[in-house]
């Protein structure tokens, strides 16, 4: 069977602007940008004291929200920097690392989404302009913490999608779980949680009548995992 022309010419396309939205992400993030902000070394010596001791550098035992300087910082990427120091020791790769690997993942994420609920032609297109946007980029090469929310939030919506269209209760259930993380890694999107998940919850109980009390229990965990943690955060 002969190959179509314009597939072979999409599908290259498609993979080079994967190659070059990773590459621009990942090359030289322990070089550049110069040196670490405080906020990253924090993080990464966060990660480092509970991988090696339990405790932060505080004392407390395995916390959800961390001291950091004094204002508070946001723990989720301290925990996800913990297998990569673990195997490469802290240092500006392991911190850096996570956050490039994620913003990678999310370049598939985005193609994907925009395929599902569009084509093929826009999802190309907002490929194209996602992998070479300066503030991704600039995101996903810096360590810090509340960075992590987009990559997460974009992650938890496409599976809910698919969770939905397909009837997958794993994917369905998986979508509230990331998404409930997602309030662990910037504490000031409360309200915007409260809106969001309001709705979702409201279209999810019309979309699976035969689901209702399911949909609705892992909603509300998900809303009470959020609003625990802006209780823990606000004490």
């Amino acid at each position: 069977m002969k190959a179509n022309p314009k597939e072979t010419i999409f599908l290259v396309c498609l993979i080079l602007l994967f190659l070059v939205g990773m590459l621009v992400r990942v090359v030289g993030i322990a070089d550049m940008p110069n040196a670490l902000n405080c906020d990253e070394a924090s993080s990464g010596y966060e990660a480092f004291s509970i991988l090696n001791y339990g405790i932060d550098r505080t004392g407390n035992k395995f916390p959800v929200f961390l001291e950091s300087w004094g204002g508070g910082q946001n723990a989720l990427l301290s925990y996800f920097m913990i297998p990569f120091i673990a195997i490469l020791g802290l240092n500006t790769l392991s911190i850096r690392l996570p956050m490039a690997i994620l913003g990678c993942i999310s370049l598939v994420i985005l193609y994907m989404l925009l395929k599902r609920i569009a084509n093929k032609k826009i999802a190309i297109i907002g490929l194209a302009f996602f992998a070479i946007c300066p503030w991704h980029i600039m995101k996903s090469r810096w360590g810090l913490e509340s960075n992590l929310f987009p990559d997460l939030m974009l992650i938890a919506i496409y599976l809910l999608i698919v969770g939905l269209e397909k009837n997958n209760k794993i994917l369905y259930y998986l979508s509230f779980v990331i998404a409930g993380l997602t309030a662990y890694s910037y504490r000031n999107i409360i309200l915007f949680f409260t809106r969001i998940f309001n709705t979702i919850g409201n279209c999810t109980s019309k979309k699976r009548k035969n689901n209702n009390k399911t949909s609705h229990y892992f909603y509300c965990n998900c809303r009470n995992s959020i609003f625990a943690n802006y209780i823990i955060c606000s004490n």
